[in-house]
């Protein structure tokens, strides 16, 4: 196991029960599409080419799309799960924060320093959108994993 010395920080993206769902519902509606497809296009009389080119255009892309984000639900709730398990609470201080896009509101590169108890405090930056409130000094909320300093900002 790496120790907290040696390892380098890791952004866990967090993912509720609920969405897990949602997005591994998604999913399985997304990887039958282009197999159904096919079925329409070899059924019709005369076997029309386009629905056949569409419906395995639709599988190449549609399958490993939904096995991978099947899988992105997977591995994003397993996360959330052990760093809710075996995480410490702590504080996430912004250091700085500068403006990197506002085209479809603001995005903003956040520098902080992320310090607790079992841990020894480290910086972050991470690109959030919106910052309203976010101003130098502010305290966020944040959930780490003392062994690999994996953690997530909770607000």
């Amino acid at each position: 196991m790496v120790t907290s010395s040696g390892a380098q920080p890791a952004q866990v993206s967090t993912l509720n029960g609920i969405d897990a769902v949602l997005m591994k519902g998604v999913a399985a509606l997304i990887v039958p599409c282009g197999p159904a497809v096919l079925v329409v296009a070899a059924l019709l009389p005369g076997r029309h080419w386009i629905v056949l080119l569409a419906g395995s255009l639709t599988t190449a892309v549609g399958v490993p799309a939904g096995v991978a984000l099947w899988r992105l639900a997977s591995r994003n709730r397993a996360g959330t799960r052990r760093l809710e398990a075996v995480g410490v609470r702590a504080t996430a201080e912004v250091l700085a924060l500068a403006l990197t896009a506002s085209d479809e509101g603001h995005t903003y590169e956040v520098a902080m320093r992320v310090s607790g108890l079992g841990f020894e405090p480290f910086e972050v930056t991470q690109s959030r959108t919106g910052g309203a409130g976010l101003s130098a000094g502010t305290r966020l909320q944040a959930l780490v994993d003392p062994f690999d300093r994996s953690y997530t900002i909770l607000n």
